[in-house]
């Protein structure tokens, strides 16, 4: 339970510090006095997203501290699963800095804010008025009906089928995932890979073929300048070979007469061995390199070929299509490994959803047999709110598909008026009536569910007179196993409180403040009677006022 409350600089709130009740407070004000203000800082404690508009003095921070009261039994081990210190007397506190950003913290270790919402979630049940939409939601209807007292065995069974499932559906759509990103399916592959292996591809074969072809292209220049070389070397009378010789044999002559002749005779050796040597090679080549169209035409379609294998793969080079061929020997090899994962999965899937199948049954045999229950409870609480004529049921029935709560689909049935039909709630019951139901059931779930704490704002809204004090009672008996604190404009209601807080707005000097006081026997009487007759009560309404608090 929420054993103090302490609240400052937000919105008119200055400083705040509130010792709260174990069992049913009530807190009334005039209208625009500030209840709605305190709600508000109840809820930025509980993870709400922090609002810089909260701030009342915008250089200073707002700091949120509330302090539970826990037994280790019930959250000992959800406070190891959020990786928190446990602590009987658990103190959460939130910051929300003039820069926007903000701060929470557990037993003063820093938290997430997805932590605090986790833990925050079953500390505190808050109810505004807007909650009754959730009555028409169909996860939050059976999260009701197995609260009531639904075997948690049963849950928890159909909750382990539930997750294996799907963990293995996701395993699967894992791997079909890849499957997809790696090229398709492995007989796509296995085409590529075959189409590049068929290929031959060689390193630098491109460019060898692209010198080929250039070669042959010119065929017709080559040979022509070729011959012009063959012509000059061997021409008559005396070509360049010849010459060569003859100054060979005229410095051959001479060198023996100077040191520097003979260097230029063993030069001009070495020049004409040269020479006849390039020569050579220049007419081995001519013999060689004779033009042929088939050859050319070869040479052509392999060319055309790599590059259309370069184009469909996205590639520049014959190096690259030949480390693509390794990449998809890898993939085919990783495919067939993952078709046969997929296959055993295919049938683990299959085994694990006939598993989950019957737990699904079982879930919502169990829940069959807790309804009937359900049924008549709340149609008890319904007459003790003066809806004698209210008929209210339970419609259970196979969604067609499996969640986190089953396969199973509720829907609310309710008539106010005799001899009219049930209908579903949202199409038949009005605000009034939706909220009366929705009381109805968080009376029950305060027996069942063992809640901690539940925070109304003003559940009490369109009723007044006999139903507004079977209300108040229905909230003074949920008290007494549970904490309850209540936003009201009722006389009714807050008489029968164990608590009875007041907000106040104070304006001085034009500021504007909020305070919340706790009101002793003679201030509880006067504003009760306040709120039977108006801001000066008459002496009617003091003694009717003294009659509710002794009733």
């Amino acid at each position: 339970m929420l054993k103090a409350l302490k609240v400052r600089n937000f919105a008119l709130i200055d400083n705040l510090e509130l010792d709260l009740s174990p069992h049913f407070t009530v807190i009334t004000g005039e209208t625009g006095a500030g209840k709605s203000i305190l709600l508000g800082a109840l809820s930025h404690l509980l993870g709400q997203r922090a609002d810089l508009k909260a701030l009342r003095d915008k250089e200073s921070k707002c700091v949120i501290e509330g302090d539970f009261v826990l037994d280790p039994d019930k959250f000992e081990s959800l406070f190891d699963r959020l990786n928190l210190d446990f602590d009987p007397l658990t103190i959460i506190r939130r910051e929300i800095l003039p820069s926007g950003k903000s701060r929470a913290f557990v037993n003063d270790s820093p938290v997430r804010l997805d932590q605090l919402s986790q833990l925050s979630a079953t500390l505190i049940d808050v109810h505004s008025q807007h909650d009754t939409v959730l009555l028409n939601d169909s996860s939050y209807q059976l999260e009701l009906v197995d609260a009531y007292g639904l075997d948690s065995r049963v849950f928890e069974s159909y909750q382990l089928a539930y997750t294996a499932w799907m963990d293995l559906k996701n395993k699967y759509e894992t791997l079909k995932a890849e499957e997809s990103q790696e090229g398709g399916d492995r007989d796509y592959l296995q085409f590529l890979f075959e189409e590049l292996v068929n290929a031959q591809l060689i390193p630098n074969e491109q460019s060898e073929l692209e010198t080929q072809l250039d070669r042959l292209e010119h065929a017709g220049t080559i040979e022509e300048k070729l011959q012009t070389f063959l012509s000059l070397s061997d021409q008559e009378p005396q070509g360049i070979s010849e010459s060569l010789r003859t100054l060979k044999f005229s410095l051959n002559q001479i060198a023996e007469f100077d040191p520097q002749l003979k260097i230029l005779s063993e030069r001009i050796d070495s020049l004409q061995i040269e020479f006849e040597d390039l020569r050579s090679e220049v007419e081995s080549y001519s013999q060689e390199g004779s033009f042929d169209p088939r050859e050319k035409d070869r040479l052509d379609q392999r060319l055309s070929q790599l590059i259309q294998l370069q184009k469909k793969h996205q590639l520049s080079s014959v190096e690259d299509l030949i480390a693509k061929q390794a990449d998809l020997e890898l993939k085919i090899l990783k495919a067939d490994g993952r078709e046969e994962a997929l296959k055993t999965l295919g049938e683990q899937i299959t085994s694990a959803e006939s598993i989950l199948e019957q737990e699904a049954i079982a879930l919502r045999a169990a829940r069959e047999q807790i309804i009937p229950g359900l049924i008549a409870e709340i149609q008890s609480i319904l007459k003790d709110l003066n809806m004698e004529s209210a008929q209210f049921d339970l419609k259970l029935m196979d969604s067609g598909d499996y969640s986190q709560r089953g396969r199973d689909r509720l829907e609310f049935l309710f008539t106010a008026n005799p001899g009219m039909p049930l209908a579903p709630l949202n199409k038949i019951a009005s605000g009034g009536e939706m909220s009366r139901l929705m009381l109805a059931l968080k009376a029950i779930l305060s027996k069942s569910k063992s809640l901690n704490t539940i925070v109304f704002d003003e559940i009490d809204t369109g009723v007044s007179g006999e139903t507004a004090l079977k209300i108040a009672r229905i909230l003074a008996a949920m008290g007494k196993n549970m904490q309850v604190l209540s936003i009201s404009h009722l006389a009714q209601i807050a008489s029968k409180a164990a608590q009875h807080l007041k907000v106040e707005k104070h304006t001085t000097n034009d500021h504007t403040r909020t305070t919340l006081i706790e009101l002793d026997p003679f201030q509880r009487e006067q504003e009760i009677a306040r709120l039977l007759s108006g801001d000066q009560p008459s002496e009617e309404a003091i003694a009717n006022a003294r009659a509710l608090l002794k009733a």
